[in-house]
C-alpha cells in the first residue's frame, strides 16, 4: 500500500505553523508598541488592572509565537536535511508550488443562491463542493529527482466522490503537463485516498 512521505504528512501542519507565526509576530509587535501607552492608564486609574492584563497578554503572545516558530523550524529541518543529503532543496520548493497549483486547479467555486425570508438572495457554496474542496485542501504533490507523487484525499459524500472521479483525466493531464520529464501511471485508489505516481524518464 502506498504510504505518505514525510513532506505529505507534515505539509499542512508546517503551513499552518508558518501562517500562525506571521500573525503571532504581527500581534506581538502591535501589543509591544501599545504597551507603554496602556501603562499610562495606571497613572489615570491607579486601581485599574488593565495594564497588568495587557502585559500578560503580550508575554503570552510572545511565548506562543516563539514556540510556533521553533516548531516550524524543527519540522522544516527534518524535511530540508534529507533533501540536501539525498535529493535537492529545489525539489522542496517545486513540491510546495506544485501542491498550491494542484489545489487551485481542482478547487470548485460554483455558488448557489439561497432565498431568505425577506426574498433577498444570499450566495452560498454548494455543500457538495464544500465537501469536495475540504478534501482537496488536504491534497499534496511531492517532487523528487526520481519521481512525482500526488496524494488526494477522497471526499466523504458520494456526489463529491463522483466529481473527483470525473476530474481524474483532467488532473492527470494538468500534472503531467507541468512535469514532462516524468512518466505518470493512472490514478490508483486507496481506502480513502487517490494516488498518482510517476518515475523519471
Amino acid at each position: 500500500m502506498t504510504k505518505k512521505s514525510y513532506f505529505m504528512k507534515t505539509f499542512n501542519l508546517v503551513l499552518n505553523l508558518f501562517i500562525f507565526s506571521i500573525f503571532g509576530v504581527i500581534f506581538t509587535l502591535i501589543t509591544g508598541y501599545l504597551e507603554p501607552n496602556i501603562a499610562e492608564v495606571k497613572n489615570l486609574l491607579p486601581s485599574s488592572q488593565i495594564p497588568a492584563y495587557f502585559d500578560h497578554l503580550h508575554d503570552w503572545l510572545e511565548l506562543a509565537t516563539y514556540l510556533i516558530i521553533i516548531g516550524f523550524i524543527v519540522l522544516s529541518a527534518f524535511e530540508i536535511a534529507p533533501r540536501i543529503a539525498h535529493d535537492s532543496v529545489l525539489n522542496l520548493f517545486k513540491s510546495v508550488l506544485g501542491t498550491f497549483r494542484l489545489r487551485r486547479f481542482a478547487t470548485q467555486s460554483e455558488r448557489v443562491v439561497k432565498l431568505t425570508t425577506d426574498t433577498q438572495g444570499k450566495h452560498t457554496v454548494n455543500p457538495i463542493y464544500q465537501d469536495f474542496n475540504r478534501a482537496i485542501r488536504k491534497s499534496v504533490l511531492d517532487v523528487t529527482d526520481n519521481h512525482v507523487r500526488v496524494f488526494i484525499k477522497v471526499p466523504h459524500s458520494q456526489q463529491a466522490q463522483k466529481i473527483l472521479t470525473e476530474m481524474e483525466t483532467a488532473l492527470k493531464e494538468e500534472i503531467s503537463g507541468r512535469y514532462p520529464d516524468y512518466v505518470f501511471s493512472n490514478f490508483t485508489r486507496g481506502k480513502a485516498s487517490l494516488w498518482l505516481e510517476s518515475n523519471k524518464r
